[in-house]
């Protein structure tokens, strides 16, 4: 028995649609389902983390194993690549074409959903061995089977039972094609498939901090140290001949790392400059061997990245460090970048023997801030309008914005000017108080430069200066945190006054005989409670905090002067650029308060480097 054909739409009709027509009605009942077109879908990871020849071929098989009788593959696409690539990538990748994969290809998922959208698609529904094969993002993945629907292919997964009726146009009108339960079950898979990749990633970046803690190393060693081969723990690893390492010194390469760091930090070198005299004797300073392929070539010399390479790598500092950088994935339109210092995994303690100190390293990297803007080499820019230079270029600052000092020529004098940009700094709070432009006669700040280092760092009586600086600063600061303190004591006290009274209120409550009153009083007197209890815990931690720097303040050590020498220095006298390179290592900032006339001199010598500045 057959189904009657149904009246064709009025109109022109060929001969081809008519027969087509009539064919489909008149089907007989045991060979109901001739022969349906199906396009097969492959997707393994990328070709380090599978075997794409193996994965690929089982795939297909088990896809083909799992259409009923009548359903016939007629095209195979297939890709190479993450399953969490974005769409606007997917199947654009070449991986394939290194790999002898026993399968032709018909394309990648980008030619699947093309030929789905076109009238003479060759297939009527879509089969893949499980769902997550299609994404392992779930928006990915329901996004692929929508266009699909939305062009009238099923997308079917093995793994859930095939049904013709789950084909659009197969299901004789019995019920919608799309079924409910087996929707709910697909789309728990897609999730789960999701954090599937997500929990592998926690788990593994939990074990990358127990690895950067231990105190080995991912990737190439940097440049000072060589990497210490360890045979593998995982007996499996070993004998495959996998090692993790630990850092060591490179008795070469070690110490021009504390070369480079210290004229970073002592001279304030620039990276051009510092490249440039590492250059001038590559047998003492080799320069570095980097990692070729994906367009990095052997340059034989030291360059401004190289040396900025070494100054921000924190593992000099004898620590363990990872995650400094992210690593950029193209497929998924992630580019790579530096990370915040914030986000850098350390290891507890120190891991390998360090190249610098801890100390030493934040002062090179603090150098940037200071410096930016301003050459460090004496005499003229190479800017083209520069047509002198000046003595103080680089360590005159505003304290009232903040901003360098610029130095310019008037009337035969050289001056330094601070005159803020209406455009860039108008929305600032200073502005209003700022003068339009500052000014400050050099020799006005020559003259006190001279006299404090004449004085407070080589003069014989700069211990008797210095101690009695510091305790003035101190009984300053000491007012000023005992007063700080008691009003932080009396806002306690006032806080729990106010919480006794909260108890009391709560104690002698009587019911209203209104529960809905009765319930709000509670909460709001629970709720002021609580409050108070947060605003106390605050307190009492600033107050631990005040005590800390106070502490830390009268443990400072007064002898660090001591191991510099006592000599009658005229820093006037000196030619300019053994003027710089004394300020440089000083550390050197003058700030000048634009109206209040007020000028501040500020060094910077610590345990670290008195004995170098000696």
């Amino acid at each position: 028995m057959t189904t009657p054909p149904g009246p064709l739409d009025q109109g022109d009709v060929s001969s081809l649609d008519w027969l087509r027509h009539q064919a489909e009605h008149h089907v007989p009942e045991s060979f109901p389902l001739a022969s349906i077109p199906v396009a097969w879908l492959g997707r393994t990871s990328t070709d380090d983390a599978q075997d794409p020849t193996l994965s690929l071929p089982r795939q297909l098989d088990t896809s083909r194993k799992a259409l009923p009788p009548g359903f016939v593959i007629v095209a195979k696409f297939y890709d190479v690549e993450s399953g969490r690539t974005t769409m606007e990538n997917r199947g654009k990748g070449n991986a394939h074409q290194h790999l002898d994969i026993p399968i032709a290809r018909d394309g990648g998922i980008a030619d699947l959903l093309a030929e789905a959208a076109r009238s003479d698609r060759r297939f009527v529904a879509v089969v893949v061995e499980s769902i997550e094969r299609v994404a392992r993002v779930t928006y990915f993945s329901t996004k692929i089977e929508f266009e699909l629907e939305k062009a009238g292919v099923a997308l079917l997964a093995a793994d859930e039972g095939i049904d013709h009726r789950s084909i659009p146009n197969l299901d004789n009108g019995d019920a919608p094609y799309r079924k409910a339960t087996s929707t709910l079950t697909r789309r728990i898979k897609q999730a789960i498939s999701e954090w599937y990749v997500l929990n592998m990633l926690e788990l593994t970046w939990g074990g990358l901090k127990t690895h950067t803690a231990q105190g080995y190393n991912i990737g190439k060693p940097p440049y000072g140290y060589k990497a210490d081969r360890l045979k593998h723990p995982v007996k499996a690893k070993a004998r495959e001949g996998k090692t993790k390492h630990r850092l060591i010194p490179d008795d070469r390469q070690g110490p021009v790392v504390t070369q480079i760091f210290l004229w970073r930090a002592i001279r304030r070198l620039g990276y051009d400059d510092i490249a440039h005299r590492l250059n001038l004797d590559p047998r003492r300073y080799p320069p570095p061997e980097p990692i070729l392929g994906q367009g990095r070539h052997r340059v034989g010399a030291w360059t401004a990245g190289t040396v900025r390479e070494v100054l921000t790598n924190p593992k000099h500092c004898g620590y363990m460090v990872w995650n400094r950088r992210k690593r950029g994935h193209a497929d998924r339109s992630v580019k790579g970048r530096v990370n915040p210092p914030s986000a850098w995994v350390w290891s507890p303690r120190p891991t390998h023997e360090p190249l610098v100190t801890r100390e030493l390293f934040d002062a090179a990297n603090a150098v940037g801030r200071y410096r930016q803007g301003s050459h460090t080499t004496p005499g003229n820019s190479a800017e083209p309008k520069t047509k002198r230079s000046y003595r103080l270029r680089s360590y005159v600052f505003c304290q009232m914005c903040g901003r360098r000092y610029a130095g310019e020529m008037q009337k035969g004098h050289t001056y330094y000017r601070c005159s803020p940009d209406t455009k860039r700094h108008a929305h600032l709070p200073w502005f209003a108080q700022h003068p339009r432009a500052a000014y400050i006669r050099e020799d006005l700040l020559i003259d006190p430069a001279r006299r404090f280092f004449r004085d407070r760092i080589f003069g014989a009586g700069r211990q008797a200066m210095l101690t009695a600086a510091a305790k003035a600063s101190d009984l300053t600061a000491q007012n000023e945190a005992a007063s700080h303190e008691r009003t932080l004591e009396a806002h306690l006290a006032d806080l729990q006054h106010r919480q006794a009274n909260l108890i009391g209120e709560l104690e002698k409550f009587e019911p209203t005989g209104d529960d809905d009153v009765d319930a709000a009083l509670r909460g709001a007197i629970k709720n002021r409670f609580a409050e108070i209890v947060a605003k106390q815990k605050s307190i009492k931690e600033t107050l631990a905090a005040n005590k800390d720097q106070t502490r830390a303040a009268a443990l400072m050590d007064l002898t660090t002067l001591d191991q510099l020498p006592v000599t009658s220095i005229d820093i006037s006298r000196l030619p300019e650029d053994e003027m710089r390179l004394l300020f440089d290592a000083f550390q050197l900032e003058i700030r000048v308060h634009p109206t209040e006339q007020e000028l501040v001199i500020h060094v910077t010598v610590t345990s670290e480097t008195a004995p170098i500045l000696a």
